[in-house]
């Protein structure tokens, strides 16, 4: 167990070592959606499986007699994607070359900007109560509108981040995140929409401005952000409780917040050190396949698939590992809805190895490498650079898992953002067609004076070898 939990350690230095030198090279950006990943790979897997080897404690009901093969089957199943992932990700060329096909130029300035953004997240708190009653929409529109929140957070974030002393601006910020801080809270129970908010944030002012800066003097800016970021999110949860009947509304919520026990705080500083014990639980799920069986192939994909039909369709459609896995367990005292986070490598275990681990790495780095790409090359289109920061509390939870579920979220932010971020952004944010034209054509000289230098060697080498035969 010690050597297993000392082998979890280096490997999560070597993550941030792969981190900061991938962007200290420009190989991958600091903020970045893989970032993101491997940051919640650390926080609820290698991380977390280390602090249950190191102290021999794990989520009730999880515990194993011995941990000795399911700690070197996690290193090793671990260890396996993670290399799998970069080196997918890093040789995506097929993948850059199509995110690259075509990106946009719109015509922005703070005004423009503080607008849109402001817009945007009135729509999110239209749809966040607009389809709660509604049959078949409801599971889909408040991931519509946390995306359209975190969205238009982002937006006047950029408008701030170009001119930091101008208090109008600063104002319009704290406006529009402290209603889509407010909209997020009322019937909330999960942290990762609101941490999301936070992000968004963090990401539209590095994406706007930070990414300029060398790494050395990003950090601090960025640690000092993702504190930030993790004080409001460690707050709300020392603020909630768990049930099916609890009020949730806003003035609660916020009295909850007020009235925090100072040892809930202490127990949520523990989870969140341990990563909710994910990875004890990814291991004792490995000892549970291995012993008792009971795999499902690829599950996580084919419940990520399913989850928009409604359950009065398909009443035995596939239900979340999270929640069969305690039924598995036979933990006693908790409600029906009471579910675990499997970890990456629990759901990989669950779904059989040798298919899961190379199918989730390679459309994991596919799709990381897609919204990177468009990120990086959408400097001056805020829409797209906004869309892909409205989901990373998802992005960052869903190596804790469910992964499906987190997944599922993920995309229908996305999709919202698409669309309702595209209705604004044609009325106040519109393609600059003169400065794409110019951008275009000075690719083309770009192209056609590379191709020169190409063939200049091919002509001089000929003419050369004939005046010496001369």
């Amino acid at each position: 167990m010690f050597v297993a939990g000392v082998y979890l350690v280096l490997l999560t230095l070597l993550i941030f070592l792969v981190i900061r030198s991938d962007a200290i090279r420009l190989r991958c950006q600091l903020f970045s959606t893989r970032n993101f990943f491997l940051i919640g790979l650390v926080l609820f897997q290698s991380a977390s499986g280390a602090v249950t080897l190191f102290m021999d404690e794990t989520e009730r009901g999880a515990e194993l007699d011995s941990y000795t093969i399911p700690a070197i089957g996690f290193c090793i199943v671990l260890t396996v994607f993670i290399v799998l992932l970069l080196a997918m990700y890093r040789r995506a060329g097929w993948v850059e070359r199509f995110a690259a096909r075509r990106s946009r130029i719109r015509m922005t300035s703070q005004a423009r900007l503080v607008i849109a953004g402001l817009v945007l997240t009135a729509v999110g708190c239209v749809l966040r109560f607009a389809g709660n009653q509604v049959p078949y929409v409801a599971i889909i529109l408040p991931q519509f509108a946390a995306g359209c929140l975190c969205g238009g957070v982002a937006l006047v974030a950029m408008a701030w981040a170009r001119s930091a002393w101008n208090i109008f601006v600063a104002l319009m910020l704290a406006l529009s995140l402290g209603s889509a801080a407010a909209v997020l809270l009322v019937d909330a129970f999960g942290r990762r929409e609101l941490l999301g908010l936070m992000f968004s944030v963090v990401w539209a002012l590095y994406h706007e401005k930070w990414r300029l800066m060398p790494v050395t003097k990003l950090l601090p800016r960025a640690a000092i952000a993702v504190s930030a970021a993790s004080f409001v999110l460690l707050i709300f949860s020392a603020s909630r409780v768990g049930g099916e009947n609890v009020d949730r509304s806003l003035g609660q919520q916020v009295q909850r917040i007020m009235s925090i026990d100072p040892r809930a705080v202490e127990e949520i500083v523990v989870a969140s050190v341990s990563g909710q014990f994910a990875g004890g639980i990814s291991m004792w799920i490995i000892n549970e396949r291995l012993v008792h069986g009971g795999y499902d192939p690829l599950h996580s994909l084919v419940y990520l698939v399913t989850l928009p039909i409604p359950r009065d369709f398909w009443p035995s459609k596939p239900e979340g590992l999270g929640l069969t896995v305690v039924r598995e367990a036979s933990v006693s005292g908790v409600q029906d809805i009471f579910s675990w986070g499997p970890g990456l490598v629990g759901h990989m275990m669950n779904d059989v190895l040798f298919l899961s681990v190379p199918v989730y790495a390679l459309l994991l780095a596919w799709g990381l490498k897609y919204m990177d790409t468009r990120t990086s090359l959408s400097t001056r289109d805020p829409i797209t650079i906004a869309l892909f920061g409205s989901a990373l509390g998802q992005l960052l939870g869903m190596p804790r898992g469910d992964v499906g579920l987190f997944a599922f979220n993920m995309l229908a932010a996305y999709l919202g953002v698409w669309i309702f971020g595209r209705l604004v952004g044609a009325m106040f944010l519109p393609y600059d067609r003169q400065a794409e034209w110019e951008a275009t054509f000075e690719t083309d000289v770009a192209d056609e004076a590379s191709a020169d230098e190409d063939l200049e060697p091919a002509f001089e080498e000929p003419m050369a070898e004939s005046q010496g035969s001369r």
